[in-house]
């Protein structure tokens, strides 16, 4: 097997593009649990449950 030494560039364009792949993927898991809380307020739900009270039973 080959094993190829990163250059101090590599390593920093690689670290780089870390930082903004992870950077990337938290405002996107940030995005996606706004828009699913949003939706979940529209729909007047919360984890399966409604925000109305429910009818009281006789």
């Amino acid at each position: 097997m080959l094993v190829y030494q990163l250059t101090d560039e590599e390593r920093k364009e690689l670290r780089r593009d870390m930082a903004e792949s992870s950077a990337w993927a938290r405002a996107e898991l940030k995005r996606r649990r706004e828009e699913k809380a949003k939706q979940s307020a529209e729909h007047g739900t919360n984890n399966g449950t409604t925000t109305e009270p429910s009818p009281k039973q006789p």
